[in-house]
């Protein structure tokens, strides 16, 4: 495995160099020669190489194997960092959404930015399953010596088929999607020594349920 990572890592690294020149160059065309915009396949090709420069970034996060910095969090700050990013997002697209927190909660043990990192995705997944006035709703509380998170949505929903697959890598019903975020999100989770479930019924809507250990 360590060397499938190293092998990723690798070629991750040759591709990035001439797609970085390429880029440059497409966007230099278009600083020099506005009306390349207007040409057909214009705004397509820039998509295509955006997407396969967020395809190697997630390559890089997932085939990372170092171990993260650790320390004491409080999550009620990361999930406070999260719902004032996403009120931008939610409101531009006319989507609601909520977070149900205790006044007082225990702190975890992890990485901060991993951790907003994985609950960016699944609420990114959850804004992107639902239709106009779609509802997201986020909760946290503590049980026992666990903390559990739980991320909802009323969107479309999943099929079994489609969730027994669902974290493994490249498995993504987006045509747009890299198949790799929710992949990276359970290694995140587990790094922490937390486990991640989903349950899901087609038409009707989400549940993404975290859970790990408090200090």
């Amino acid at each position: 495995m360590e060397d499938t990572n190293f092998t990723i890592a690798k070629i991750t690294h040759e591709i990035r160099n001439p797609l970085t020149l390429i880029n440059s160059s497409l966007q230099l065309i278009q600083s020099m020669h506005p009306e390349v915009k207007e040409f057909r396949f214009w705004s397509q090709t820039l998509e295509d190489v955006s997407y396969v420069t967020q395809l190697l970034d997630d390559l890089a996060v997932y085939s990372d194997k170092r171990r993260f910095f650790m320390c004491e969090v409080d999550l009620k700050e990361v999930i406070h960092s999260l719902e004032e990013s996403l009120k931008p997002y939610a409101q531009m697209n006319q989507k609601h959404f909520t977070v149900h927190m205790p006044t007082q909660l225990p702190a975890v043990f992890g990485n901060p930015m991993k951790l907003k990192q994985a609950f960016l995705n699944l609420l990114k997944n959850a804004f992107e399953s639902t239709g106009e006035n779609g509802c997201v709703s986020l909760s946290i509380r503590k049980y026992l010596d666990r903390i559990i998170i739980r991320i909802t949505d009323d969107g479309c929903g999943m099929s079994q088929e489609t969730i027994e697959t669902i974290f493994n890598p490249f498995s993504s019903s987006k045509s747009y999607g890299t198949g790799l975020g929710l992949a990276i999100t359970q290694k995140i989770i587990q790094a922490h020594y937390g486990e991640i479930e989903v349950a899901s019924t087609l038409g009707r809507g989400t549940t993404f349920t975290v859970t790990i250990p408090h200090i």
